[in-house]
């Protein structure tokens, strides 16, 4: 490999030392679903035989103990069981036993409860020849876990997918070398004070100052800005940016591992890392529930044991029935169909969730930040303001013509692109000599007369602006010049979303607190004037304010697009991406939208509170429900066909519920999509 990192690394090669291919990922988690596949099959064929012969036992036909016939249906059953827990109870066991060294009570508990209760009942009855069996349970728990947990990794790889693919993105930089060739080089291999160069359309990997070469440069997804600046010698520039149009000699002030753009990577892998607000409720629930049901059990096993003259299989087996009954399957059932329909109501209005942490979150959120270019705009610039000198007022057509042709040239500068555009109805002019220079403008004939568009430096020659255009110095803007004399100035607006106003109103009126931040040096004039606007921030200051803001216990929901932007978007309570921002926004966000305006976003938000209500008050029903169901076990009165009913009871009316909650608002509509929407996955409950 040479010093300059340029060789591709060999070829991950089949077989390594010992002759065996070596497993990816990839093939790890198609293992893992081969798996979960058997187990779902033989889940379902346990099913059916235990419920043959339940119901074959309380008709009084079912085969007698001992026998053949007996000992084939439980011992099949059985079997049923120890392949699934080969197949995938490993995890669920690892999970546990780390819970259990941290002291921790975990879901795994609640899941090791149930499938324990499940086994040693059926076990009981089967060697007993006494009460019904309910080996399919320990497959379908089994399953559920591993399932759940599949489709949390698929989101969290995607997450850090996103951020490896930003990484290498601008991982490496050129260095010119004696000879006049340029040399790749892993930016890691860089030093402080090493000179790399960057051609046009080439990545900014490195942060620095430019010792030499002038041009625009494109650091939107960076600091927000939403054109691209000019940049000169002396000036900083930051990786994750792009050079327009120069070629750029950058000294490195900051390599791999202490860019901005690391941070924002860094920030990301950790906050993702992180338990959602679900997760910690669940887990608050579960540090006491789990304790309570064992205990329960342990005292239903001692108290049929002394105090009653019933044998001590029967007393085992109403404490195994505890635990069994204590799975809140009227939960289980009921709050994943809210979620799914909430998310399917969501997505009616554009908002393309990726899990049910998306609706607590909206559903709690009291604050809403708003990134600025491309969230409250549509990341296009277009002509807001035009001035003229007044001895050119009967020229303007000749002017706009001049300009389009011009510009016409450089296509993929977007300011090029919005003075083509409001210029389209222009006369046609013949330009010839056309010259970009770049980070100034561009240069041409027209008539034999000098034209240029540009910075005003580079148009005019002077500081000042004429008197036409007076304050217009140092605004920005494009002017244009003929034969040196400036006889034109157009001011550059972006386009902001239709309704945004509207919009600031119904969300205050849900109680909600508004704030744009931006990396603007100055708050644009059509946002709303009482909205609350922070300008000129760089992604590491959003980072720091969605901090502090959750540090003091707001709940914050972030709306972004930027690579600026997923590092704050990480830290806040719940996020939501455009469906146009940079890939690592949307692999970071909750949610993506994929509509037009956000008009939408006050019935999105009606609608997660409503759900989150729905399911607090089916968590207090099905704790109420399981409370009175181990009193029933306890007792020894739990009848199988009670139990079957109350469960079918307590599941539909909780799931009336639920639909009811995630009933779409009025209104709601499909909001055409420009995007492929991401597949909604892993709905979570509390």
């Amino acid at each position: 490999m040479s010093c300059c990192g340029s060789q591709s690394p060999p070829p991950v090669r089949s077989g390594g030392c010992c002759g065996g291919d070596i497993p990816t990922p990839e093939t790890e988690r198609d293992s893992t679903w081969f798996r979960i596949a058997i187990s779902l099959a033989l889940a379902g064929q346990g099913m059916v035989f235990g419920l043959g012969y339940n119901n074959a036992l309380r008709a009084g036909e079912a085969p007698a103990f001992g026998s053949t016939a007996y000992l084939a249906i439980h011992g099949g059953l059985f079997l049923s069981v120890v392949v699934v827990t080969i197949l995938l109870g490993g995890p669920l066991m690892r999970h546990f036993l780390v819970a259990l060294r941290a002291r921790r009570i975990t879901v795994e508990s609640l899941f090791l409860l149930s499938a324990a209760g499940a086994l040693g009942g059926s076990v009981i009855s089967s060697v007993t020849g006494r009460g019904d069996v309910y080996y399919e349970i320990v497959a379908i728990v089994l399953c559920v876990y591993t399932v759940g947990k599949q489709l949390g990794e698929r989101n969290k790889r995607r997450v850090l997918a996103a951020a490896d693919a930003v990484g290498e993105a601008f991982d490496s930089a050129y260095l010119r070398l004696a000879d006049g060739t340029r040399a790749r080089v892993q930016v890691h291999r860089l030093a402080v004070g090493d000179v790399v160069e960057v051609a046009p359309g080439e990545a900014i990997s490195v942060d620095g100052i430019i010792v030499e070469g002038r041009g625009y440069v494109e650091q939107t997804s960076v600091t927000g800005e939403p054109q691209p600046v000019s940049r000169e010698p002396g000036d900083r520039v930051l990786a994750g940016s792009w050079s327009v149009d120069g070629v750029l000699r950058v000294r490195v002030q900051a390599g791999r591992g202490e860019r901005v753009l690391d941070g924002i990577l860094h920030t990301l892998r950790q906050a993702r890392a992180l338990p959602s607000e679900l997760q910690r409720q669940a887990d608050r629930i579960l540090a006491w529930f789990v304790p309570v049901v064992a205990g329960v059990s342990a005292l239903t096993f001692f108290g049929w044991l002394f105090f009653s003259s019933v044998p001590w299989w029967a007393a085992l087996f109403n404490a195994m029935a505890v635990l069994l009954v204590a799975c809140p399957c009227a939960l289980g059932l009921a709050t994943p169909m809210a979620v799914w329909r909430a998310l399917q109501t969501l997505a009616l209005h554009g908002f393309i969730a990726r899990s049910g942490r998306f609706i607590d979150a909206l559903g709690r959120a009291d604050t809403v930040v708003f990134d600025k270019t491309g969230t409250l705009t549509d990341g296009e610039l277009a002509v807001a303001t035009e001035l003229f000198d007044p001895a050119w007022q009967g020229r303007t057509g000749e002017v706009r013509g001049v300009v389009r042709a011009l510009e016409s040239r450089a296509p993929h500068h977007p300011v090029a692109r919005a003075l083509m555009d409001g210029f389209a109805d222009s006369p046609e002019v013949t330009v010839e000599a056309v010259r970009a220079v770049a980070g100034r403008g561009m240069e041409g004939l027209a008539d034999g007369q000098v034209w240029r568009v540009g910075e005003q430096s580079f148009v005019c020659g002077q500081a000042v602006a004429p008197e036409w255009a007076l304050g217009k110095s140092g605004e920005g803007g494009v002017w244009v010049s003929c034969e040196g004399a400036p006889v034109a100035w157009f001011g550059m607006k972006e386009s902001f979303r239709e309704g945004l106003a509207p919009l600031c109103e119904a969300l205050r009126e849900r109680g909600l607190r508004l704030i744009v931040l931006t990396g603007d040096r100055k708050a644009p004039q059509a946002l709303p004037a009482d909205l609350e606007v922070r300008t000129g921030l760089l992604p590491e200051e959003k980072v720091r304010y969605v901090r502090a803001e959750v540090a003091a216990g707001r709940s914050v929901l972030f709306l972004g697009d930027g690579i600026n932007d997923a590092a704050a978007m990480a830290e806040s309570n719940g996020a939501i991406a455009m469906g146009s921002g940079a890939s690592l926004a949307r692999a970071t966000a909750d949610a993506i939208f994929f509509g037009k305006d956000f008009s939408h976003l006050p019935l999105a938000v009606d609608q997660a509170r409503s759900v989150r209500s729905q399911l607090r008050g089916n968590l207090l029903f099905a704790l109420i429900y399981n409370g009175v169901g181990m009193s029933l076990a306890a007792a020894g009165m739990l009848h199988p066909v009670v139990a079957a009913l109350l469960m079918v009871g307590s599941s539909a009316l909780v799931s009336a519920r639920a639909v009811r909650s995630a009933k779409p608002a009025e209104g709601a509509r499909p909001v055409p999509r420009s995007l492929p929407a991401p597949p909604v996955a892993n709905p979570t409950c509390p």
